[in-house]
């Protein structure tokens, strides 16, 4: 099999299956393309905006408990049989100290009415109004995380990419190279001018290129399987990638930060801040049940008695009756559990507090953890670019020098080996940098500020 069959079947490889759909046709994708793609397709997000509507329809639900409150009740009794009860005798006319027995009432009873409440003072509804709008603003900023979140994935997976692309690009054209030295050892072997091992050294080293291409094609499939199930792509799709990224956006992720990180910037901070806000508005939920409630009411009833089932007869007599009111609620005593439950908020505001110590020192940890592997791979990046420029020569002269019978067999194939050593360190080194600088940010609370930014 020819070098260029070799090259197709390798690139078939990397592939969807046949059944894919393109989505963007050849068009090739930037950074923030993906990311455009997936406000609007990832299911995370998506999930995560549901249970920001959710929290606002329940502040809607929590403001209804003090809004009026109007019900409409109706009942129809058919008293099969009605209660005897004892009165006096002497009542009518018989005998002193003695009774008699009588029923009151008829047998069909039909009543139906209105009633108005409105609550005037009630604190702990008032807690609980206060409560559902901080839920509201946590599910936000759960948003907001999730939305760096999957910003984070998606850069990390797109770059990551973008660098497994570089590295089997230089595959390629390294295999390329070694096959015109491999046929080339073959001619001077069949004219005498070569030994046989040393046809066998080089097939070695380009069967050796071969595998390592074959094994990056398939880590860049997966890598782009990884990026599309980020960006909620379906992943039988087909993408192309923008090859220019990682060259117009290196000085970006090389620069100096010039401005200082806010704790009230990162999302995991603000987080234990309205935890810690939450628990406070517990504890004077808690203590509200110590208060009294007022409430205004208003009733309007209509009712009729019947002996027979006859409501809907016209001429017959309904009665109304209507009333408001002033109700006034105060619990006295109830076992101490109002008490109880206020020592478990005081505690709980405890625990939120320290929460939030724990916090601000885990992201002060954790930012200058950031920042010493930060300047690390800053100072990796340029000694592996300098290796593999000279890397790069080496092997380009050796190459030369090898046609042109100057350069023994031996210092052609460890000069090919120095410069594939130094290309996969040097690109193992730029995808450590950029996670380094996404990792930074991201701790810093700036990932998507930084991400907007990019070309």
């Amino acid at each position: 099999m020819d070098l260029k069959a070799i090259l197709v079947r390798l690139m078939l490889v990397s592939l969807p299956f046949t059944n894919s759909t393109s989505i963007f046709g050849q068009h090739s994708l930037t950074l923030r393309e993906c990311l455009n793609y997936a406000k609007s397709n990832n299911h995370e997000l998506k999930a995560v905006g549901y249970r920001v509507e959710i929290s606002r329809s329940q502040v809607t639900e929590q403001t209804g408990n003090y809004l009026p409150q109007l019900v409409a009740t109706g009942t129809i009794d058919d008293n099969l049989q009605l209660a005897t009860q004892l009165m006096p005798a002497e009542m009518t006319g018989g005998t002193p100290g003695s009774y008699t027995a009588v029923t009151f009432g008829t047998r069909y009873n039909l009543n139906g009415g209105l009633e108005l409440t409105q609550k005037l003072f009630d604190r702990e509804v008032l807690m609980q109004i206060k409560s559902s709008k901080l839920n509201t603003e946590i599910s936000q900023l759960n948003r907001q995380q999730t939305d760096i979140n999957v910003a984070y994935d998606i850069s990390l997976s797109f770059y990551r990419s973008l660098v497994i692309q570089m590295q089997v690009d230089v595959l390629k054209s390294t295999l390329v190279a070694s096959d015109k030295s491999l046929q080339s050892a073959e001619l001077k072997y069949k004219n005498g001018l070569a030994k046989k091992i040393d046809v066998d050294k080089i097939r070695v080293s380009y069967n050796n290129t071969k595998s390592q291409l074959e094994q990056a094609i398939l880590r860049y499939s997966k890598s782009l399987n990884t990026l599309k199930f980020n960006m909620g792509m379906p992943v039988d799709s087909t993408i192309i990638l923008a090859e220019t990224s990682i060259s117009n956006e290196y000085d970006l992720f090389t620069n100096n930060r010039s401005k200082e990180y806010q704790l009230d910037d990162i999302i995991e901070y603000k987080l234990n801040k309205s935890n810690l806000s939450s628990a406070m508005i517990d504890k004077k939920s808690k203590q509200s049940a110590f208060f009294p409630t007022l409430s205004f009411y208003g009733s309007y009833n209509y009712n009729a008695m019947r002996q027979e089932f006859d409501f809907f007869n016209s001429g017959k007599n309904w009665y109304s009756s209507s009333g408001i009111g002033l109700r006034l609620t105060m619990h006295l005593f109830d076992g101490l559990k109002r008490s109880s439950k206020l020592t478990q908020s005081a505690l709980n505001i405890k625990i939120a507090d320290e929460n939030l110590k724990i916090s601000e020192q885990s992201i002060k940890v954790e930012i200058s953890n950031y920042e010493i592997q930060y300047k690390n791979a800053l100072d990796n990046i340029e000694r592996e670019k300098e290796n593999l420029d000279l890397a790069k020569n080496v092997y380009s002269s050796s190459q030369q020098e090898y046609q042109q019978g100057t350069c023994t067999l031996l210092d052609l194939i460890q000069s090919e080996s120095a410069f594939l050593v130094a290309q996969s360190n040097y690109y193992n080194k730029l995808l450590e940098l950029y996670m380094a600088r996404l990792d930074l940010e991201r701790a810093e609370g700036s990932l998507l500020a930084f991400l907007n930014n990019l070309k």
